[in-house]
């Protein structure tokens, strides 16, 4: 029972912590300034990939410019 209780109480922890770290999670892009950066990277990119004759290259590079000057580097994994 004991461990039970301390899996439970380590999950309800690491619950409240993680919303702590998730500063370019660009679902919360109207509470947080640098979500909404994140955010509008990744509109640019889907509007400029329906392009046809849109070079993927160059859309990724700028997509990943993007993502580094918001302070979201991690963000250009969704293209992955």
């Amino acid at each position: 029972m004991k461990k039970f209780a301390f899996v439970t109480a380590a999950a309800l922890f690491a619950g409240m912590m993680t919303p702590a770290f998730a500063d370019c999670d660009t679902r919360k892009a109207d509470d947080d300034k640098q979500a909404a950066a994140a955010s509008k990277c990744y509109d640019e990119y889907l509007a400029r990939k329906q392009n046809y004759g849109a070079n993927k290259d160059e859309l990724r590079a700028n997509f990943q410019a993007c993502n580094e000057k918001a302070g979201c580097p991690q963000n250009s994994d969704l293209l992955k």
